[in-house]
């Protein structure tokens, strides 16, 4: 275990969990982006009345979300969902399912903003936007914390917090190791014994 200094408290982390995002520099790129999206939902507003459905996807961008969310000086609806991304085979080609669980998730003709903490290949993302325009949605965008810069994603969310070209795992901030350590304040990647 080694020692961490986040935001003035002192935690014990494995001396594996390397910080990559410290707390204030998410504290400053969420502020940044709720600026940007706030604008954003302001025009929305302007232009038909409605607020914009914020959808956070869960477990792993409730963090973000949360801050995020209080950067936004306009209203906006709030409706959480947890997806399942599995394979599904069809006539022997694999493609990427999502299954969404939602309560009330009504979003036809409403403009849609997807909020997740990481977006790697980008194929769950690329297929909850394909189910919400199916269900109705007039638009939908998205925004990440992290973007994984990867050769060929499928998929780039309209807004990105930060970019990183490794394949590490990340943890903290919402993102888990085996379900632990998602309440550490800054993101970690993990480096592994090689």
């Amino acid at each position: 275990m080694s020692t961490a200094k986040d935001s003035g408290s002192v935690r014990q982390v494995p001396a594996s969990f390397v910080v990559q995002f410290s707390p204030k520099q998410i504290a400053e790129r969420v502020a940044e982006l709720g600026a940007e999206i706030g604008s954003w939902c302001e025009r929305v507003w302007d232009e038909s009345h409605t607020e914009v459905m914020m959808i956070p996807v869960m477990r792993g961008g409730v963090f973000f979300f949360s801050d995020l969310v209080r950067q936004i000086s306009s209203s906006v609806e709030i409706v959480p969902v947890r997806t399942e991304a599995y394979e599904a085979s069809v006539s022997g080609v694999m493609k990427d399912k999502v299954k969404i669980h939602s309560e009330g998730l009504a979003v036809k003709g409403r403009v849609v903003l997807v909020v997740d903490d990481l977006c790697d290949s980008g194929r769950t993302l690329e297929a909850l936007e394909k189910e919400l325009l199916e269900r109705g949605a007039r638009e939908v965008r998205s925004v990440v914390l992290i973007r994984r810069l990867l050769n060929k994603p499928t998929f780039v969310p309209c807004w990105v917090g930060f970019e990183y070209s490794g394949l590490e795992w990340f943890v903290g901030y919402g993102m888990d190791d085996g379900e632990r350590w998602r309440n550490l304040p800054g993101v970690y990647i993990i480096r592994r014994e090689p």
